[in-house]
């Protein structure tokens, strides 16, 4: 019996506001799986950070929730940066010195700001094998990202906790559509339980 499960993720990307002025925008079914908002940096010439990474039934909803309920009208119990600057300079560093916090006055402003820079990059999963569930491939990406980023904090890109914690050894190998994800991932993420 082979205890290694190998999944290939064929990643796209759409820039994050390109349905920020369609209210009644009907949300197409981009398929199931994972998916990582990038940023490209102000610090290093249009240098690409991946910053959080979900998973989702639906990710053509989940872009559509992520861009109203945090870019254009940020729900207060939201952490953002606190400002948008520093973010759009150097995102690791701001997550990393805790400079995020929920009920900022201008959240709207800054989160407007971020959004421009911002990309919803995301690869569809379409048949889970025996015993994985996409928070499975999640979890393994946050890890990998965090690795991967020098994210020290994890419960800010999307922390998909211990309890989706493979159990048995699982390969990731990301292909990107795009030069500029490269960066963002390595091309194989091998997890060890």
């Amino acid at each position: 019996m082979n205890d290694s499960t190998v999944y290939d993720l064929h990643w796209k990307s759409i820039p994050m506001g390109a349905i920020k002025n369609y209210k009644d925008w009907y949300y197409p079914c981009l398929g199931s799986g994972v998916y990582m908002l990038i940023v490209a940096t102000t610090n290093n010439k249009d240098k690409y950070v991946g910053f959080y990474i979900g998973q989702s039934n639906d990710i053509g909803r989940r872009w559509w929730e992520h861009v109203f309920n945090w870019f254009v009208c940020p729900n207060e119990a939201y952490s953002i940066a606190e400002n948008a600057d520093d973010f759009l300079n150097d995102p690791v560093a701001v997550i990393n010195n805790g400079q995020l916090r929920g009920g900022l006055p201008n959240r709207t402003e800054i989160q407007n700001r971020i959004l421009s820079r911002n990309w919803f990059t995301f690869a569809e999963v379409g048949a889970l094998q025996a015993g994985h569930r996409l928070e499975r491939i999640e979890y393994v990406l946050q890890e990998e990202l965090k690795k991967h980023a020098g994210i020290q904090r994890g419960g800010e890109i999307g922390d998909a906790g211990i309890r989706y914690r493979p159990t048995t050894e699982l390969t990731i190998r990301n292909h990107f559509g795009r030069d500029f994800l490269r960066p963002t991932l390595p091309g194989k993420i091998c997890f060890k339980p």
